[in-house]
Formats: structure tokens, C-alpha cells, sequence
């Protein structure tokens, strides 16, 4: 038997969050979690619903603060934004590849990134982005890096009394150029082997500034910055793209699994950031 409970603030949540032990688990869209339940992995015995907090379902810009995705904003909503394809076009591109449509009208951003599973395809952008996510708790509020918070498949760094409340995209440079790629191996609605993330400033030709994540080959999403450093200030041509991507993958030790081996996804991961900084230079 499980009990639900439907709190009218973020203080109420925070207090029955706090008095449960770790007992009780959130829930907004429940597309995760329901999973879990459906494979009698997980048997929840309380359940906290964010569903009748007021401002967690909204999406915001502001020029000087950036983006904000509240808590229960799905992945349909952020898809369709007029605010995210303006200012963030990937990441409405990106979420168009969660699942398939009734998970993106059931499922929220911020669970897709608190499930924590590794093949999650925004989170690799997200961190390109340089996103933050905003926890709430009786101690107060906090703003955790992307580095900060993926800690491992299926562990954040959130604390076990705190409820993400909101991601927080600060705004993009205006000359930056960003993109997502991702490759699976089965279907377009199936989990991907990889997803690619990148963002490229450049300047008469050279590179100003690059970002690249790799999601889905590791129990986080990897990020290159030497390779990326050592980029900088070079004109983007092929041979230096195609010597970049070999540099990065150099370093990779991607999970092998029924995707793939070691080599192959290395070897996959190598064409797709090529093709990652090629789509960045259209």
C-alpha cells in the first residue's frame, strides 16, 4: 500500500520530506519511477506529488539570469517553448529525442535529470550549457553545477531532504552556436548508444571557445577540457577537427554492453564528435 501525499508549498514538501527517514520518494511526471514499479524493482510506501505546488510548472527567461524550467515542466513543453527554440533551439531539438511522445507529455526535465540514468540524452547538453540545478530543503536552497551533481548511473549529488526545484540555464553568448547529435543503434525512440553535446565560439575563423559532452558511454556524461584547450586559437579545419575528435576519444573508456564493445562505441564516439564540430561550423 502507498500512500500519496499532495502538498500546497515547497515548505510543506520540504517538512514531509524531512520527517520521512529517506522513506518517502517525489514524484511529478512518474514516468521513472512507474518503470520501476511496472519490473517490481521499486515498491514505494510513500510518495510526495509536486503536482499542487504553485510555480514549479513554468518556464522563464530573463536576459541577465537566463532560463528557468520549474519541476514539472515535461518534455513536451520545453519541446514546444517559443522561449527555448528562441533563445536554446538544441535543447528543444534534444528533448524531441526523449522516448516517445507519451513520454515527453508525461515526463518532466528535471526527473529525466534526477533519475540519473546514463543514457539520459539532455544531460550531456545541459552541462554544454552550462546549466545548474536549483535544490530546495529546510536548510535553504543551493545551486549545484552539472559537475556537482552527476555523481554516478543513478546517484546525484542532491542531498536526500532536498527537492530539485528548477534547472537554471544561464544565457548563451550571442556568437556561440550549440548542437546535439546522438546515434542509436535500434530505433530513433530507443535509449542511445551516444549523445554528443557541443558548443563553438569562433572568431575570423579560429576557434575562441569550444565545449563537448559525451553522454551514455560512461556512468556520467564525459567532458573534454584539455582537449578542448588545446583548440583554442587554431583555425577549424577537417585535419584539425578529425585530430581533435581522436584526441578526445584517446582518453574515452566507454561501458561495454549489449550496444556495443569498448572499441566500437569509441570508434562511433570519434565520428560523431567530428560530425559534432562540423555541424557547428554551417
Amino acid at each position: 500500500m502507498t500512500d500519496f501525499e499532495f502538498p500546497t508549498s515547497l515548505e510543506e514538501a520540504c517538512q514531509s520530506l524531512s520527517q520521512s527517514a529517506g522513506e518517502a520518494r517525489l514524484i511529478a511526471g512518474g514516468v521513472a519511477l512507474m518503470v520501476l514499479v511496472r519490473h517490481q524493482i521499486f515498491f514505494p510506501t510513500r510518495l510526495i506529488s509536486l503536482k499542487r505546488i504553485p510555480g514549479l510548472d513554468r518556464i522563464a527567461f530573463d536576459e541577465k539570469e537566463g532560463l528557468g524550467i520549474g519541476a514539472l515542466v515535461t518534455h513536451a513543453q520545453v519541446e514546444s517553448s517559443p522561449i527555448v527554440r528562441q533563445h536554446y533551439p538544441a535543447l528543444a531539438q534534444c528533448v524531441h529525442h526523449v522516448g516517445n511522445l507519451r513520454v515527453r507529455n508525461m515526463g518532466t526535465l528535471v526527473g529525466d535529470l534526477c533519475q540519473a540514468d546514463n543514457h539520459s540524452d539532455p544531460a550531456p547538453l545541459l552541462g554544454v550549457l552550462g546549466a545548474k540545478v536549483r535544490a530546495r530543503s529546510l536548510r535553504g536552497e543551493r545551486l549545484l553545477s552539472m559537475a556537482e551533481f552527476h555523481v554516478d548511473i543513478y546517484e546525484t549529488g542532491v542531498k536526500e531532504d532536498e527537492i530539485v526545484t528548477e534547472i537554471v540555464i544561464p544565457p548563451s553568448a550571442p556568437q556561440a552556436r550549440t548542437a546535439y547529435l546522438r546515434f542509436s543503434g535500434n530505433s530513433p525512440v530507443d535509449w542511445p548508444i551516444l549523445g554528443v553535446a557541443g558548443s563553438l565560439i569562433c572568431e575570423d575563423g579560429r576557434c575562441a571557445e569550444v565545449k563537448i559532452s559525451v553522454g551514455s558511454l560512461a556512468a556520467v556524461p564525459m567532458s573534454f577540457e584539455a582537449e578542448c584547450e588545446a583548440l583554442k586559437g587554431k583555425q577549424i579545419t577537417a585535419a584539425a577537427i578529425k585530430k581533435f575528435a581522436r584526441a578526445c576519444t584517446a582518453t574515452m573508456e566507454p561501458i561495454p554492453d549489449a550496444r556495443g564493445s569498448e572499441w566500437y562505441k569509441k570508434q562511433v564516439a570519434e565520428v560523431y564528435i567530428r560530425r559534432t564540430l562540423e555541424t557547428l561550423m554551417k
